[in-house]
């Protein structure tokens, strides 16, 4: 039976009075065979990985989460984020009282009457990468800050922020986290970019929004499963992968103003059509289980219509970023943070 008070001293993330670090990844709900709708062996066997890589923490993302995710969650002692369904939502949707936000706000009572006992809950969260760079959309933020704040004070409030230090709406978090794929989407090449530019977020929060823990919600790179013997780092190998995300887990592991990581994305997992036809399917070695590709076009952003920033391929095959990081969390980690 475990029982948790979430807090803060100074700008550091507490668990019943204790500071501590927290690590993990990103998780859609989606498999292979069964999509959003897994059996109890899948999500079963999705816990064992992240436990033996050092969990400590889980985002979901990018809607309320299937009870019995959130049950195995509170079982294994582990930290969760979970969010309202409303990635890509515009200053217009957040400025539409009558119905968008009407909505939105019916919505996020229902996932926090949902899930208000689990005791894996840190975190309530909304619109992932909105558009919180607008003054005008801001009220917004603040009804859904308040409305989770008046059901449950006891939860951080917060949303990923890719606007990063040009959010104007900061003030209605209680904690801070931002999205950014330094040396991925920019500064291609550049490993010493996720240190520096995860340095610079974290000075910047701790300046401009004193007392409040800092979280990196998301970032990583993508690396092919089948890329792996590689003699370079190119772009898509998991050589290259490994490299970024190692330096992203060291810039969070090393900075004390940086409270929590949850890197994106523990698995691969399919996008969405338009993907699929910009890109083309990957070409499968035949006879092969699980499926392997044989041939992919790694010049578009979705090679395969897949999103390859998982550190396990689709089928949960280990890439070579999951041992690295692995063994950077479980050295790092003082144990669950479930207090029995």
């Amino acid at each position: 039976f475990g029982l948790r008070q979430w807090g803060q001293k100074g700008n550091r993330l507490t668990v019943n009075g204790e500071v501590v670090k927290l690590h993990g990844w990103n998780h859609h709900t989606q498999w292979p065979d069964t999509g959003a709708t897994p059996t109890e062996e899948q999500m079963d066997g999705d816990i064992r990985l992240l436990l033996e890589a050092g969990t400590t923490y889980v985002r979901g993302a990018h809607y309320p989460q299937d009870q019995r995710w959130l049950d195995r969650l509170d079982e294994a002692g582990l930290a969760m984020w979970e969010e309202t369904l409303g990635p890509s939502t515009s200053e217009s949707n957040l400025k539409d009282w009558d119905y968008f936000m009407k909505h939105q706000l019916a919505q996020l009572d229902q996932m926090i009457d949902q899930s208000l006992n689990h005791a894996s809950i840190m975190i309530w969260a909304w619109f992932n990468e909105g558009p919180s760079d607008k003054s005008d959309a801001c009220p917004a933020y603040q009804a859904c800050s308040e409305r989770a704040r008046a059901t449950d004070p006891t939860r951080f409030v917060t949303w990923a922020s890719n606007k990063e230090d040009n959010d104007k709406c900061l003030d209605h978090a209680t904690l801070i986290s931002f999205n950014s794929y330094p040396a991925w989407y920019y500064k291609t090449g550049d490993l010493k970019e996720p240190k520096e530019h995860w340095d610079s977020m974290a000075a910047y929060v701790k300046a401009h929004q004193a007392g409040k823990p800092f979280a990196i919600s998301e970032t990583g790179a993508g690396g092919v499963y089948e890329w792996s013997h590689n003699s370079t780092d190119a772009k898509w190998t998991t050589k290259y992968q490994t490299e970024i995300i190692a330096a992203d887990v060291d810039a969070a592991l090393d900075n004390d103003d940086l409270s929590a990581i949850t890197l994106w994305h523990f698995f691969d997992f399919k996008g969405n059509d338009d993907a699929t036809k910009k890109c083309g399917p990957c070409q499968y070695v035949p006879g092969v289980s699980p499926p392997t590709c044989a041939y992919v076009d790694v010049t578009c952003d979705r090679p395969g219509g897949l999103n390859h920033k998982g550190v396990v391929d689709f089928w949960r095959r280990k890439k070579e970023a999951y041992s690295v990081v692995a063994e950077k969390y479980n050295r790092t980690s003082a144990g669950r943070v479930v207090v029995v």
